[in-house]
């Protein structure tokens, strides 16, 4: 059987792709828009950490400028510079340092010698050698081990009709791994600082510089990886004092991507995680939604095919009232039970009615049933009368009355317990004793065939009546025996064998079983069996192939059987015998309370 072509399967398989469908979309979504809202946050963070580094740059760089202009004003600085006396110079050098706060301070006369610094060294002095000539404010960037230096310089003047250059002023500060801390504190980013194409200082490790190098450069940001860890690189231009970027030294701003969408692989395992639970509660709640639709359906499937098997139109399927139960499908279950008590109902009217349209026939059985005796019996006593019989005759004559009498009164009963409605007195009684009576009744006499019992010991008392049953099983096996004798009579001209013959099997044999809370007496006998166009009407009054017979031996068989809730199904095949299975409930539909 296919999977898809059960009506609970199909049930189950969309209401489960439904909710695999509905939580695969609300997953993707929820992720997507955490990726996204997650990429966002990161850009942001590192537009706004670039341009924070940009603010504190240029006023880091016009601080230090204002502060070169007012010291480069001083008289006293002037009168100093002006004598061109080193140890003049450098007690100054060293105050003004402490006083601005800066890394170091160079003095040059307006031959660009240097006559005061402090906190610089070879390097430092080589990258303030200036235009001694000079009038203008300059600020540039060196390299240096320590780091980026950053160096504001300004003339010394004497402000006159026409200038007069004293020398200059020349301060300097480290943008060093200290001050890249400092901004990653503010910043909540690493940063890096370079010059001419390296890197200088860091809030990263030593061993990941070398990457950063291509990227100082870089127009856009970019995706770089160090130690096995994803950032995200913009790179910013260190300005000058004029605000222009320059053209060698730049900051790098990261944002570690790999830590920044941490979070999004815990969300993402929370996820899967609901999606499994999700997903097994809504399988289970799919298939107890397509249970609570089928299995009212599969009682109404099991009960019609009972039904079918059977024929016993009082099965009915059992209703449990269950809150989650569909209701339709529970209405169709109501319905079968309806239906099944509808179609009893007719039937037992039809019958009935059958029975009383055949009464209009008694005139046919009448004739054919009753005459011949009355004809025997008046002939019989018309011997009686005459003066000349003689005792043997008489004697004759008195058998022949009493044979038609009896003959007489078995066809008015028949025809009687078939014309009336059928009254039944129900008690609990042993079915296999009414079997053993039945089989008693109806093997009295000789000749007779072999007839075998097999009764199940295990069957459980029944509610019937035990009288009618009995009369309903004397007839069953009274036909049997006839169709056994008759048989054998065809075939050997002799009446078969008699009671207690064991030299071959059994010609008639009733049996008994139980089947949950049914009982069923199966009667089958050897005998010609049952010719294919007879078969639709041995049930029908009247209907006989027996030359004695009254064809109504079967049909009040059947009335009684269904009378007790029972139903009587035949198979015979010419040739092999006749099996009438008889199938009846332990308690009978009108004894239930």
């Amino acid at each position: 059987m296919r999977i898809a072509s059960s009506l609970t399967n199909r049930v189950f398989l969309a209401c489960t792709l439904l909710a695999v469908l509905s939580i695969g979309f609300a997953f993707y979504f929820v992720d997507e828009r955490a990726s996204s809202q997650a990429e966002g946050d990161l850009q942001r963070g590192l537009a706004e950490a670039g341009t924070l580094l940009d603010r504190y740059g240029a006023t880091r760089t016009d601080h230090f400028m204002r502060l070169a202009r007012v010291v480069a004003d001083l008289p006293k600085l002037k009168a100093a510079v002006d004598t061109g006396d080193p140890p003049t110079v450098q007690p100054l050098a060293e105050e003004y340092r402490a006083e601005m706060g800066a890394d170091l301070l160079v003095l040059t006369g307006h031959l660009g010698t240097v006559l005061g610094a402090t906190g610089a060294d070879e390097v430092t002095l080589a990258a303030v050698e200036q235009d001694p000539r000079s009038l203008e404010q300059l600020s540039t960037f060196a390299p240096h081990r320590r780091g980026v230096l950053e160096l504001v310089s300004v003339p010394i003047l004497i402000e006159d009709a026409l200038p007069d250059l004293l020398g200059r002023l020349t301060v300097g500060v480290f943008l060093d791994d200290r001050l890249a801390a400092e901004f990653k504190d503010l910043t909540g980013s690493d940063i890096a600082f370079g010059v001419q194409g390296r890197i200088l200082a860091s809030t990263l490790a030593e061993d990941g510089r070398p990457a950063l190098e291509p990227v100082l450069s870089a127009s856009t940001t970019r995706s770089i990886a160090i130690g096995g860890e994803e950032f995200l690189v913009l790179a910013r231009p260190l300005l000058s004092a004029d605000g222009a970027p320059h053209a060698t030294a730049a900051a790098l701003v990261l944002r570690s991507r790999t830590r920044g969408l941490e979070f999004l692989a815990a969300i993402r395992a929370r996820l899967a995680g609901l999606m499994v639970v999700a997903l097994l509660l809504a399988t289970l709640l799919s298939y107890g939604v397509a249970r609570t639709m089928t299995r009212p359906l599969a009682a109404v499937t099991t009960a019609m095919r009972e039904v079918a098997t059977t024929g016993d139109l009082t099965h009915k399927v059992a209703l449990k009232s269950r809150a989650w139960d569909d209701e339709d499908a529970r209405l169709l279950a109501s319905t079968f039970n309806t239906l099944t008590e509808s179609v009893t109902r007719f039937q037992h009217e039809g019958a009935h009615k059958d029975r009383l349209s055949s009464l209009g026939r008694l005139s046919t059985v009448i004739a054919h049933e009753i005459r011949n005796p009355l004809m025997i019996i008046r002939a019989s006593l018309s011997t009686l009368r005459s003066d000349q019989a003689t005792p043997s005759e008489r004697g004759e004559a008195i058998s022949d009355i009493d044979e038609e009498t009896t003959r007489l009164n078995r066809v008015v009963t028949e025809v009687l317990d078939f014309a009336r409605p059928i009254r039944f007195d129900l008690a609990e009684c042993d079915l296999n004793e009414i079997c053993r009576d039945s089989a008693d009744a109806a093997w009295t006499g000789a000749p007779s065939a072999v007839l075998a019992l097999d009764l199940d010991s295990a069957l459980p008392p029944v509610v019937t009546d035990a009288e009618r049953l009995r009369t309903a099983l004397v007839n069953v096996l009274a036909n049997a025996r006839w169709a056994v004798l008759a048989d054998a009579r065809a075939d050997t001209g002799t009446d078969g064998p008699t009671i207690g013959t064991t030299a071959s099997p059994p010609d008639v044999v009733l049996r008994s079983r139980t089947s949950a809370d049914r009982v069923i007496i199966a009667i089958r006998d050897r005998g010609a069996g049952i010719a294919a166009a007879d078969m639709a009407h041995i049930f029908d009054p009247y209907f006989t192939t027996r030359r004695a017979g009254t064809g109504l031996g079967l049909p009040i068989a059947k009335n009684i059987i269904e009378g007790l809730g029972g139903t009587v199904n035949v198979s015979s095949a010419p040739g092999e015998g006749t099996e009438i299975r008889i199938d009846l409930p332990h308690v009978p539909p009108g004894a239930r309370s």
